[in-house]
């Protein structure tokens, strides 16, 4: 006699396929009923009420022991953020203000090396000047011929 091997893998991928199907089928029949909508949405509405009531007297018992409330972090932490900004906007004009400062530094280094060489070529300038003075006056010098004594004597007479 032979017998047969079920394939069980087959078979719960039918099972599991034919559960999957009859399962959305009554999750589409539930999710569609008004009633189950209508008492969803209360369920819902209840939590949201209750949620509002228990962080209101936390709130209350918060601010009885004079603690912080939620609001008040929530205040305080907009202010934070502000603060922030503002930090932020100082640090920017800071860095502004510093990279204007090396700009201006670097013109004034840069004007105060020309000044230098501007002066060094005017001392080489009045250098020159005063070498071809020098020797312009040491030419008249010697151009002018010594008058004879007789010639001195006369013009002093």
């Amino acid at each position: 006699m032979a017998t047969a091997n079920p394939d069980l893998g087959k078979l719960g991928d039918e099972l599991y396929s034919h559960w999957e199907r009859a399962m959305g089928g009554w999750w589409d029949q539930v999710l569609e009923n008004p009633s189950v909508l209508d008492a969803m949405g209360k369920s819902l509405g209840g939590a949201a009420q209750a949620r509002g009531k228990y962080e209101k007297g936390v709130d209350d018992t918060m601010a009885q022991m004079h603690l912080p409330t939620r609001g008040d972090v929530i205040r305080v932490a907009k202010i934070a953020a502000m603060l922030e900004e503002r930090v932020l906007q100082q640090e920017d004009l800071v860095l502004g203000l510093k990279d204007q400062m090396g700009r201006l530094e670097k013109e004034a280094v840069h004007a105060r090396i020309e000044a230098a060489e501007a002066r060094l070529e005017l001392r080489e300038t009045v250098a020159a000047l005063r070498a071809e003075l020098a020797r312009g006056s040491s030419t008249t010098a010697s151009n002018k011929s010594p008058s004879p004594p007789a010639a001195r004597r006369k013009a002093n007479s």
